[in-house]
């Protein structure tokens, strides 16, 4: 019907945020909604979105519910509200991460993956049964997930809202994402070192991907600074996956697979 997916629409959205941030200038657009989202459903996300920008010297307005539904489209006005300075201040870790290509921080997940898989003492008899079935289920789970890893996104974007704008255009490119089909996109943001900022985007963007694209998606977040050690790499990475009984790999879950997906 030409309409946006859901993912797109979002794309767009951050898109409008990130350029008003760069410009300093007023910037508007109607997004159209295809028939097989909910557009009231988007732009409840959207709200929750516009929350973040309202703390970051930009000011959004959305129409009401029942205007978008009746029009089965989104009218976003994204305003400067004050000079706000996109890059952060400067510090080692950034630096560092700053130098890292693309194709080295891929390599570096895939290393860290790999170490995390071998990691799994699968069948291991002296073990606990139930530590044993866990590490038996986060081996078949994280191969799997690995294993269908289909595209790949790695982003340097100095903000925040940079990083969901590059992470749903992530989203919206993987059809096998939107179609229910299956498989996995890994996203990969070097230079996203703040933990506690890193923890709140993982959460909007969960949140956004299981209530607007499929309520079965695995939302996976991995930090160097994270909590658990299980989920502390090397790199800040988000491992997008969704299983299907059907899925069927189209690559080989390797680095060489990932790079061409880029």
């Amino acid at each position: 019907d030409g309409g946006l997916s859901a993912a797109a629409a979002i794309a767009a959205f951050w898109s409008q945020v990130v350029e008003t941030q760069k410009t300093q200038t007023r910037r508007e657009a109607t997004l159209p909604i295809e028939a097989t989202a909910d557009a009231a459903l988007v732009l409840e996300y959207m709200n929750s979105c516009a929350d973040l920008c309202r703390s970051d010297a930009c000011s959004v307005t959305l129409p009401a519910t029942e205007q978008a539904t009746a029009d089965a489209a989104i009218r976003v006005v994204v305003e400067p509200t004050a000079a706000s300075s996109l890059e952060p201040p400067p510090s080692p870790a950034r630096e560092a991460a700053a130098s890292t290509t693309r194709e080295a921080a891929l390599e570096q997940m895939m290393t860290w993956f790999t170490g995390a898989l071998m990691a799994c003492e699968i069948g291991d008899i002296d073990a606990d049964a139930d530590d044993a079935a866990t590490d038996d289920e986060t081996f078949v789970a994280l191969g799997r997930s690995l294993l269908h890893t289909k595209s790949s996104e790695v982003t340097f974007a100095p903000t925040v809202q940079e990083m969901h704008a590059d992470l749903w255009r992530l989203v919206a490119e993987s059809d096998y994402l939107l179609d229910g089909s299956g498989g996995a996109a890994l996203f990969v943001a070097p230079a996203f070192t703040n933990f506690e900022i890193f923890d709140d985007f993982s959460l909007l963007v969960r949140s956004g991907l299981r209530y607007l694209v499929s309520p079965k998606i695995e939302v996976h977040v991995y930090h160097p600074l994270a909590r658990s050690e299980r989920l502390r790499a090397p790199m800040p990475t988000v491992h997008i996956y969704l299983d299907n009984e059907d899925l069927f790999a189209d690559g080989d879950g390797t680095l060489a697979s990932l790079l061409g997906s880029m």
